[in-house]
Parts: structure tokens; C-alpha cells; sequence
């Protein structure tokens, strides 16, 4: 039996739990980049976050989340939803491998590229609606009313593009209720602005009515990156995208009925560190007469996978033991001093759940991120950025966050988790199980 006939199996034989006869339905939101330790001590902080207080002070929530490494956005979206790792579900960083420099920096955008079946997939087998604004890797994805992310809008054609991948007709009709589309509606670097995202939820919550709900916010990433973890900057930022959530409340209230179950849950996918200084491991390669010749791209021999604060090296052929072995000598040799924390090989790496394509993985100590740069020193400054992820797990700032708040929901504290509990979490709350998961639902008794 094919890999995905075992899923569709497997999704069948989720279904057999049954459904409560109250209609459930789940409301997923995440907030990317905010630390699991900012939302678990939500109280003390004396924000203005009403929403979220109240789902602390009422839902079950983690102390953090311990994340997969790498802790970026695209890996650790797909593991909210998949419930596996990085090397499991494909989603290995935020940008595909590229090293060529043909592919305009592409992400990770397409739901084809996932190798797991994710929450959509489950519960459309079991018959249910669903609804998605900005979700990582979800172009193309099998949800019922879908506004996927896709890259940042530059020009009217980028809008154009943007309304074709999105359900068909739901742009259209979504512009002809908020007003149209313009440039002043993107985000920096993908898709639409958290406003927008907060109108295209609660438009979706009134027209589709989905049993689940999937929202993506971004600002309080950005603000980190630019301003640092524990910023004005940030908790302005999600004091902002807490006022969203209330949109979205609002627009749950106004839609279903007093026997309908809705639940909300609000997750992040990974923490924040501070850095004030970039190793430049390309730089390194280039030194080592490894990386690819100026004006010949495709004659590199080893070449760099970076996510945020850690990377890999990919050989170019398999067979060529001699880079691989000069790489791995030469970056242990250097790791304390250029900012390297841990250096991964074989089993090791393999235990990871991460940079399976890769030979050798490595994560930076605290302060130090991952540059781009080819020539030049190898510990440079950052160039502007004053915070970063993407470190292997494990530093409890890395944590994501979460906490889940509705009538079905104890209140209680559940102490340090796993962000690969997430999705079976979520599958228990619209009463299915989720099959071949990592993970476990954090709301069993």
C-alpha cells in the first residue's frame, strides 16, 4: 500500500470515535513568535490583552511549548498541524534549498510539498468544513475556503496572483463585502497585513461557518526581529493582534449558536533570542575552496541550508568524501569561536528530527545568528536584526506558547509541553483522533 493510501486509511479509521452530538468546532490562532513564558505569565506583564488574559485566566495553559528544530515559521507551522517533525513532514526550513539561486528565493508556499497529512486533511475525511487565512504552506492545500500566505505584493500582478491562489471566487467575493484588495493591505514580507488577515477570519467565520478555523498573525515577528525580544516595540504588537482576536470573537459570537462548542485555541511556533552578531558559514566554505566559483553557480561542492540562528551543509555529490570531511573538520575546528553552540553528525543529527538533508547541522549560541555573506570575516554584525530564532530547541525563551479556552476546556495549568501536541490536540477537541502523530493531546485526562 502506497504512503498516501495508508494516510487515507489511517484518516478513516481516525473517524471511528464518533462525533459529540453538539456541533465542536475549533478556532486555531497563532501568534508568530510569541514566547511561550510571555503568554503563560500574561498577568504579571500589564498589558493590554484582554482576550488573552481572559483565555489564561480560564483555559488550559502550557508553561511553553518545546519546539523542532529548525524553530522557524514554515517547520514549525507544519508541526502545529501534522503533529511531526521537520524530517517527517519535508517542511525542513522557511526557503527551499536553493543554492543555484533559481527559484526568486522561493519558500516553502505549497501544501504538495507537505509529506504528512495535516488537521485539514483530517477533517475532511470526516466530512467537516474547514477555513484557513495565512497559513504556512497551504497554497494548494485541500481547505474548503483557503487565503494561503504567499510571498510579499510588489506590484498590482503580485495582487492578481494572490486572488488566483486563493479558493476560487473567495477573493472576489471577500472584496466585494471588506472593499478591494490594494497594496496598503500586504505585509512586509507575506501576503496581507494582520488586519487584513483579522477581517479575511471573521469573513470567513460569518459566510463559511467552519468547524475549523486556521489564523496566521505576524507582526509581533517582525517587531522582534527589528526591536529584539521583550521590545516596546513586540508587546505593542501583540497588544495589537490581541484587539484582532477580538474581531474574530466577535465574529464567532455573531455566527453560531448557543449549542455549538467553540473553542479557541492560540499557539505560537517558536520563541525569541536577542543577537548582536552573524557567523558567515558560506564565507567559511568559500575559504575552504568548497563553495561555488564567482560567475559559475552550479560548481559549488558544498553549500549552506541556514534557518535564522542554525544551518546545514549539503554536499553537491554524494560520492564526494573528501568536501564533506574538510567541511566537518574545518567548522568543528572553529565552532566555540565563531558563535557555534552544538554541531550535529549522524545519529546524533538524525535524532534531531531536523536538517535531514543535510551532513552536518549546527546551532548557534545565544546572541549569535546566521548570515548570508560570502567573502569576508566570519563573525560579522548582524545588519540591523536585534532579534532571532531558529536555534535547536531546548532554551525555554525558544519555547512557542499555548493555551486553549472554551466550554470543553478545563482550566489548568499543563506545565512544559511539546509543540508536536498540538495537532492531536486540536483533533480531540472536533472529537477525532489524529493518526501517526508524535505527539499527544494535552486535554486528556
Amino acid at each position: 500500500m502506497g504512503l498516501r493510501a495508508r494516510w487515507v486509511v489511517l484518516l478513516l479509521l481516525a473517524l471511528c470515535c464518533g462525533r459529540a452530538e453538539a456541533r465542536r468546532r475549533v478556532v486555531v490562532i497563532s501568534i508568530d513568535g510569541l514566547r511561550g513564558t510571555t503568554l503563560a505569565d500574561l498577568p504579571q506583564r500589564h498589558l493590554k490583552t484582554p482576550n488573552l488574559l481572559e483565555f489564561v485566566a480560564g483555559g488550559a495553559v502550557a508553561d511553553g511549548l518545546v519546539g523542532v528544530f529548525p524553530t522557524v515559521t514554515y517547520p514549525s507551522h507544519t508541526t502545529l498541524v501534522t503533529g511531526v517533525s521537520p524530517d517527517r513532514h519535508g517542511i525542513r526550513s522557511n526557503l527551499e534549498f536553493d543554492p543555484e539561486h533559481t527559484g526568486r528565493d522561493a519558500w516553502f508556499w505549497y501544501a504538495e510539498q507537505m509529506h504528512a497529512p495535516a488537521l485539514w486533511d483530517v477533517a475532511r475525511a470526516a466530512g467537516l468544513r474547514t477555513g484557513a487565512v495565512s497559513w504556512p504552506v497551504t497554497v494548494g492545500a485541500a481547505i474548503d475556503a483557503n487565503f494561503p500566505e504567499y510571498r510579499e505584493w510588489e506590484s498590482e500582478d503580485d495582487l492578481r496572483l494572490y486572488r488566483g491562489l486563493c479558493t476560487p471566487g473567495l477573493a472576489a467575493e471577500f472584496e466585494r463585502s471588506a472593499g478591494p484588495l490594494t497594496l496598503d493591505d500586504a505585509d512586509e514580507l507575506l501576503g496581507v497585513n494582520d488586519d487584513t488577515r483579522a477581517k479575511m477570519a471573521a469573513f470567513l467565520i460569518e459566510t463559511r461557518k467552519p468547524d475549523l478555523m486556521l489564523v496566521h498573525f505576524l507582526d509581533m515577528d517582525h517587531q522582534q526581529h527589528a526591536h529584539g525580544p521583550d521590545s516596546a516595540e513586540a508587546y505593542r504588537a501583540l497588544e495589537h493582534i490581541d484587539g484582532l482576536i477580538g474581531q474574530i470573537r466577535a465574529a464567532v459570537s455573531a455566527s453560531f449558536g448557543d449549542s455549538d462548542e467553540v473553542d479557541f485555541v492560540v499557539v505560537s511556533d517558536h520563541g525569541f533570542l536577542a543577537v548582536d552578531k552573524a557567523f558567515q558559514p558560506a564565507a567559511v566554505l568559500a575559504g575552504l575552496g568548497l563553495g561555488a566559483p564567482a560567475g559559475h553557480p552550479d560548481r559549488w561542492r558544498v553549500a549552506v541550508f541556514d534557518s535564522g540562528s542554525s544551518f546545514g551543509l549539503i554536499v553537491h555529490d554524494p560520492k564526494d568524501t573528501a568536501a564533506v570531511a574538510l567541511a566537518t573538520n574545518a567548522f568543528k575546528r572553529i565552532a566555540t569561536a565563531s558563535g557555534i553552540a552544538k554541531i550535529y553528525t549522524g545519529a546524533e543529527l538524525a535524532a534531531t528530527g531536523g536538517y535531514g538533508n543535510t551532513f552536518l547541522a549546527a546551532t548557534m549560541q545565544p546572541g549569535f545568528m546566521v548570515g548570508r555573506k560570502t567573502a569576508g570575516p566570519r563573525v560579522t554584525s548582524t545588519g540591523g536584526a536585534r532579534g532571532m530564532h531558529g536555534n535547536a530547541p531546548g532554551d525555554a525563551r525558544l519555547d512557542a506558547a499555548f493555551v486553549a479556552f472554551g466550554r470543553s476546556v478545563p482550566a489548568k495549568r499543563l506545565g512544559r509541553k511539546r509543540l508536536v501536541d498540538v495537532a492531536p490536540t486540536v483533533a480531540a477537541l472536533l472529537g477525532f483522533g489524529m493518526p501517526e502523530v508524535e505527539g499527544a493531546n494535552l486535554l486528556e485526562k
